[in-house]
């Protein structure tokens, strides 16, 4: 009876603090005061995020390719809506959990992968405060800090539990194949013609390139869980639903027209190859620095087989194909030069510290050579990134800035490869290959673009980090675990 009392009382207070809430709400929004409803949802991260963080971290990643991109919501400052606000929440609500009851796997901070990422972050937070633009620096710390503390040490300790891992990579194939379907029928309606193609994918991927680099990303993925279905175990419901999703993927990267992402694919399959033919990790790393010396010596005479290609980028797939090598004629291509060019030099300034992070978009004009400015260089430097995720980094942090970068993609795959060759766990084998496919392909697409610093890449960018060394922390069985011994 006492317990009948106090429930009818509870549901009472429940009913008038909502009855209050939905007056005021009513009032603020007829002032013109819209955050207001704002705070339920606030109210439902915080409970999330000291009750169930891994349901909160699934729900962000579902939610980030169907956010829409480019919004000055917040003084000047672009945000993405909805994610990006509960990813800033959930960032403070996991340090300070983490910090006030001590339950965080602290062993994370000795793997090789987690300290070259610390040392990266630690020269961005370093170089914000050398910047020519301090507070445009200091903002861009702060995205990426967000972004590495939620989906990189937040998702780490999530990975324990295996099922998290293909939770965190379906959550995101499914909205994305949801957009790709509302792209592709956008695109049916103008005759999927190339000129249409470099915007339709808004308002939730910004262009094309980012929108075909997410897709790039899983198609070696979700081919290899077709492949390897019966080896991972996988749910026959996902096995049904894989061979149409793969099939959207592959037409929505089609007809994104994105070369470098058609290329990022090709290139991923044929790495393949360095699995089946047990290729050691080593072997690759000589096999890339005899490519890059050779590449280096023959410059000129690779610099001019390349100026015989007039190809331009044109209409149908295949020309534009073609156009990939064209740096005589292509203003998209030979523009991209003109960016690294600009970088290049800009590094020659200040190779130790670098202009800043985040400054390159606001300082390569006047360090852009006259010999490579295209028809669509601009003087007033307006057009953004480097088109590089190794040159700017290097045009913003100095060479120690792009050689720590690569850093956390040596280790990555160092450890990758090991769980591939001697883990015992099949499953484990197929989904380190798998992210390392998918990995693959954006590092090959960030030769010529960038979007590490965009949610929608972020999120798979540092998750994959945090997959790989899950792995290796968690689920790798094989010699050479030293951490499972301390468990």
């Amino acid at each position: 009876m006492i317990n009948l009392i106090k429930s009818s009382i509870t549901l009472r207070w429940f009913y008038i603090i909502s009855a209050i809430f939905l007056i005021v709400n009513s009032i603020a929004v007829a002032i013109g005061f819209f955050w207001l409803g704002l705070i339920p949802i606030v109210f439902i991260v915080i409970l999330l995020g000291i009750l169930r963080i891994d349901l909160l971290i699934l729900f962000i990643v579902f939610l980030v390719p169907l956010s829409i991109t480019d919004l000055n919501v917040v003084g000047g400052m672009g945000l993405t809506l909805p994610d990006e606000p509960f990813i800033i929440c959930l960032c403070g609500l996991v340090i300070f959990k983490y910090i006030i009851d001590g339950t965080y796997d602290y062993r994370v901070f000795k793997h090789p992968i987690t300290i070259a990422i610390i040392v990266n972050l630690s020269w961005v937070l370093l170089t914000s405060f050398t910047s020519t633009e301090i507070f445009i620096s200091l903002k861009f710390f702060t995205s990426r800090f967000w972004y590495v503390v939620v989906f990189y040490f937040l998702t780490v300790v999530l990975f324990k539990n295996f099922k998290n891992i293909s939770n965190y990579l379906w959550l995101y194939i499914i909205p994305l194949v949801g957009v790709i379907v509302f792209t592709l029928y956008k695109h049916s309606e103008d005759s999927f013609s190339q000129r249409a193609s470099f915007e339709i994918m808004q308002p939730f991927y910004e262009a094309h390139g980012v929108y075909s680099a997410a897709i790039a990303f899983f198609i070696p993925i979700v081919l290899l869980f077709i492949v390897f279905a019966f080896n991972i175990k996988l749910n026959f419901s996902l096995l049904v639903i894989s061979i149409p999703v793969l099939i959207t993927l592959v037409l929505g990267l089609i007809f994104s027209f994105t070369r470098a992402a058609w290329l990022s694919v090709a290139v991923s399959l044929l790495f393949s190859l360095m699995f089946v033919f047990r290729v050691r990790f080593y072997t690759l790393i000589l096999m890339l620095v005899a490519i890059v010396t050779i590449a280096l010596v023959n410059q000129d005479e690779i610099i001019y087989r390349l100026s015989l290609n007039k190809q331009n980028s044109a209409e149908g797939i295949e020309q534009h194909l073609e156009s990939i090598s064209n740096i005589n004629n292509d203003q998209s291509n030979l523009e991209r030069v003109n960016r690294w060019v600009a970088a290049i030099n800009m590094s020659k300034v200040k190779p130790l510290f670098g202009f800043g992070p985040g400054t390159y978009p606001f300082k390569y004009a006047v360090y852009q050579d006259p010999d490579y400015e295209t028809e669509i260089t601009t003087h007033f430097g307006d057009q953004g990134h480097a088109h590089s995720e190794y040159l700017n980094p290097l045009a913003e942090s100095g060479w120690i800035g792009m050689f720590s970068w690569i850093a956390i993609i040596f280790f990555v795959f160092k450890t990758g490869f090991n769980l591939v060759y001697k883990a015992i766990d099949t499953k484990v084998k197929v989904f380190a290959a798998a992210i390392l496919l998918g990995l693959v392909t954006y590092l090959i697409h960030g030769i010529v673009n960038g979007y590490s610093d965009q949610d929608k890449i972020a999120v798979l960018l540092w998750g994959s980090f945090a997959i790989i060394t899950a792995l290796d922390m968690y689920h790798f069985k094989g010699e050479d675990n030293l951490y499972n011994e301390e468990e």
